[in-house]
């Protein structure tokens, strides 16, 4: 597993006070012009996961990678604003199957450091969120998951630390810091939502399994699971 690297995401650019006033959850709406009318267009929108100190947003997802190429898919599993039952389209179970809310994103790992047992890999990439209004996402096929109405966008500075157990498996712990550079608004049981704002920075963590298949290129499966919160 000494070649297995995977990482994610950048942030970090500041917002000034007109993106504040015309790029904002609540007040982005494209061709608007002026706080007036931004606010008009936005009246009645509800931000979700923009809680400072809390979890707002948990996922299951995997991550596949290629060289230094990675895939990262999957679908949220908690949204804070929302209620479980939202987060879920009819069906026999609650999985990527009839996940509402799925996400997509690539990655390029831009380093790599190892130690012992340890590897240390960065990348940087973006992601994208999506509201379906019908199920069928599955983890045999990545672009299952990219599917639906395009909501919001991060991009995002990723970290992974592997702590290999055994040969080609690892645990694996993902560290990221995103900001959201897209916003669109989306409605659920009649009401009108945003999933966070222009410019929110957030923290993920995840933690899971690596399972290396093919060594030489290198090729690495990754299962994870964890949440995103907003520190202020």
């Amino acid at each position: 597993m000494s070649e297995n690297p995977f990482a994610t995401v950048t942030d970090a650019t500041s917002v000034s006070r007109r993106d504040l006033v015309t790029g904002t959850v609540g007040l982005i709406i494209a061709g608007v012009s002026g706080a007036a009318s931004a606010a008009s267009e936005t009246r009645g929108r509800s931000p979700l996961g923009t809680q400072a100190g809390v979890i707002g947003l948990g996922f299951m997802a995997q991550v596949d990678q290629v060289g230094p190429a990675l895939a990262v898919y999957g679908y949220l599993t908690l949204v804070n604003g929302l209620s479980l039952e939202q987060l879920y389209l009819p069906g026999p179970e609650r999985s990527e199957a009839t996940a509402r809310f799925t996400f997509h994103g690539t990655a390029s790992v831009d380093s790599l450091q190892s130690h012992d047992t340890l590897r240390v890999a960065n990348a940087t990439g973006r992601f994208e969120y999506f509201m379906r209004d019908f199920g069928g996402a599955s983890f045999d096929s990545a672009d299952s998951f990219a599917q639906g109405q395009l909501i919001a966008t991060d991009d995002a500075s990723m970290q992974n630390v592997l702590n290999v157990t055994a040969p080609d498996t690892a645990v694996t712990t993902v560290y990221a810091d995103l900001m959201r550079t897209t916003v669109n608004a989306f409605d659920v049981d009649g009401h009108r939502y945003q999933l966070g704002r222009m410019g929110l920075r957030s923290r993920l963590e995840a933690s899971g399994k690596g399972v290396r298949t093919e060594p030489a290129t290198p090729t690495a499966v990754l299962v994870i699971s964890g949440n995103i919160t907003n520190p202020t």
